[in-house]
């Protein structure tokens, strides 16, 4: 079945062979489904609306028509009001016109969502405008998009704070006025990427075509004519592109440009001579042997971010070293081999390559650097792991070491000056380590650490390591442990904590307990625990008293259901994945029944989803926990199962499925 979706009702009918029994006109909202709405985005709830602003609430919501993006609009306008003047409201519901009710129009939308934009501060005027820059229904990531901002001239100079995390408040400003919508969020409820709905992107795009702020097209003969006034260029590309086109162009004011779609078509990067803002994607598509010639990025001598991804081969320029305004260069790209000459980029902040690839020698000297990602332990020489050290400004680093071969001498001697390194970066604040590096375990210090927010590492320590319990910042954890044992006490120390997962492996000698106190976690929102073998996972009165999401995986072959789930008393969501199902069907249902009598008993009884797998499905699902999605971990079968993708997608991070 294929549903097409159009405000249009020709196409509509088109689509279905003029066959008007198959056309389904959305209806609008009721009135009482309009209120819920408009009332819950702007107060919380409809009993908390004051009564001296019920009739224009009232006046404003005939207006909208019954429409959710009208009344999301207009309520998400007004709930960022810093006050709750009725003269303001007033103001708002005459801008709306009377004739938007009777006849709701694409021009009469437009004239409501254009409220959005004449109501926000001038910086967050020109972010929003900048949205123009991508197709209908792209998915932006948060930190690409921050960091254009910054490289474009567009976020003010604070004093005291980094310009990463004022960007990051215009986005979220964009986000609570309902002008972004939130695609990707972490468990703090953070969002990580958006989408612009496709009528505020046609909002946006008429804004940006009558101020001349941005030129997008699809089309690149629409290129021919226009003035030397272009600063901002975005380009969908698919299919065979006429280059000629852009070559006799006047193209030297453009301080922007983005280019999307299957061609392997590069525009001339020579005649872009102030250039700041470069982001090339590069789809699969039809175009062969093809490679697109990057070698002109080197003279873009004023070029800030830089970002390039692509599915084949990419030709880079060799030489770098003149781009020192650079900040941002990120490389989606496979195979490749970095400029040699980027450790001479002083300015450089954010540095993003894909795994597998090693670093030129000299990182030491990139003293500005605070976002690196992926570090090859095992690529890098052994004086790279030693300079990693030297890069004090280090506040987000992704280290991985994919070995080839058994555990020798030189790897020994790797992790060891890796683990000397790391005790040296004071300002870390995120420290994501794969598999194989679980030489951090005997770290001996925790002071260079002590600002650590987040810490994922994906290495099997054989006990929760003393120096994490002191890392009072920290607000994410993701552990793995061969046995926990009474380890618990240690991580309950943690007061910032309200994300924590836990993987515990245990030896088939050991069949553990786990007993979660009631004193410590108080602010834990969300805990994942995965257990091949245990015996009892045990709750005590007054345990996590914040807790919200419990997820646990455990195999009913070493034990019983949890025990204690009643004095969970914040829980509002239960996920459950039960292995062993079918060895022992009987005992397997009795723990099961048990589990659901518990949540069963509870007077705000939370969401629960209680899955049992049998044993090679579970053991699949545990593995995410160790070495995120990989289906070619599984079998065929394992691959196609609808109810393990189900499962799959319940249980991993965002952080699996997702770039950026």
């Amino acid at each position: 079945m294929i549903i097409t979706t159009t405000r249009i009702n020709t196409v509509a009918r088109a689509c279905c062979c003029n066959q008007h029994d198959y056309v389904y006109k959305m209806k609008s909202l009721s009135n009482e489904d309009s209120r819920k709405l408009f009332f819950n985005r702007v107060f919380g709830s409809e009993e908390a609306c004051p009564l001296y602003l019920e009739e224009v609430s009232a006046q404003i919501l005939k207006r909208c028509a019954g429409l959710p993006l009208a009344i999301v609009t207009i309520s998400s306008l007004l709930a960022s009001e810093q006050n709750t003047l009725k003269e303001n409201w007033v103001h708002i519901k005459n801008s709306l016109g009377p004739n938007f009710e009777v006849n709701p129009t694409l021009e009469g939308m437009r004239q409501i969502l254009s409220l959005s934009y004449i109501n926000l501060p001038h910086y967050l005027k020109t972010c929003m405008l900048y949205l123009g820059m991508y197709p209908e229904d792209y998915i932006i990531w948060k930190n690409d998009l921050v960091r254009q901002w910054i490289a474009q001239g567009f976020v003010s100079k604070v004093h005291g704070q980094y310009p990463e995390a004022i960007a990051e408040g215009y986005f979220n400003e964009l986000v609570n006025r309902g002008i972004i919508q939130p695609v990707d969020t972490d468990h703090n409820n953070e969002v990580l990427s958006c989408k612009v709905h496709d009528m505020i992107l046609d909002l946006i795009v008429h804004k940006c075509r009558d101020e001349k702020f941005i030129i997008a097209t699809h089309d690149i003969q629409a290129m021919i004519g226009l003035s030397g006034k272009v600063r901002r260029l975005s380009l969908y590309l698919d299919g065979i592109i006429d280059g000629t086109i852009l070559e006799t162009a006047q193209l030297s004011q453009v301080r922007a440009l983005v280019r999307f779609g299957t061609s392997a078509y590069a525009p001339p990067l020579l005649k872009f001579n102030h250039l700041r803002v470069l982001t090339l994607e590069f789809t699969s598509g039809n175009h062969g042997s093809e490679i697109p010639d990057l070698t002109g990025i080197s003279h873009l001598f004023h070029l800030r971010y830089l970002k390039i991804k692509a599915d084949g081969e990419i030709v880079l320029p060799r030489k770098i070293r003149g781009l020192e305004q650079l900040e941002t260069l990120e490389l989606g790209v496979c195979p490749l081999e970095v400029p040699q000459d980027v450790i001479h980029l002083r300015r450089l902040q954010h540095l993003i390559i894909p795994s597998g690839i090693n670093l030129p020698d000299g990182i030491g000297n990139m003293k500005s650097v605070c976002t690196l990602q992926e570090f090859d332990v095992g690529l890098n020489s052994i004086d790279n792991i030693r300079g990693l050290g030297e890069l004090t400004n280090l506040r987000n680093l992704r280290i991985c070491y994919y070995m080839d071969e058994l555990h020798d001498r030189k790897t020994t001697q790797r992790l060891d000056v890796l683990r000397c390194s790391l005790e040296k970066l004071c300002n870390l604040r995120y420290l994501h380590t794969d598999s194989n590096i679980n030489s951090i375990y005997a770290l001996s210090s925790h002071v260079s650490l002590c600002l650590l927010r987040r810490l994922h590492m994906l290495c099997m320590f054989p006990m929760v390591p003393k120096w994490i319990g002191e890392l009072h910042n920290l607000t994410d954890l993701d552990l793995r442990f061969e046995v926990l044992e009474d380890d618990i006490v240690i991580l309950a120390q943690l007061q910032s904590l309200n994300h924590l997962k836990l993987h515990v492996e245990g030896t088939c000698e050991a069949k553990e307990k786990v007993v979660i106190c009631g004193i410590g976690f108080p602010i834990l929102k969300h805990f994942r625990l995965s257990c091949i073998r245990i015996s009892q996972l045990t709750f005590e009165a007054g345990a996590m008293p914040s807790l919200e999401k419990l997820e646990v995986r455990l195999n009913f072959l070493y034990g019983g259901a949890p025990m204690g789930i009643e004095y969970l008393l914040g829980l509002k969501e239960i996920l459950v994945i039960v292995g062993g199902y079918g060895a022992e069907g009987s005992t397997t249902r009795a723990a099961v029944s048990a589990l659901r009598e518990a949540i069963d008993m509870r007077s705000s009884r939370p969401t629960a989803d209680i899955t049992c797998v049998d044993n090679s499905m579970f053991f699949g699902l545990l593995s995410l926990s160790s070495d995120g999605f990989n289906w070619r971990k599984f079998g065929q079968k394992t691959i196609h199962d609808s109810n393990f993708r189900r499962l799959a997608k319940a249980f991993s991070g965002t952080h699996i499925f997702s770039e950026g």
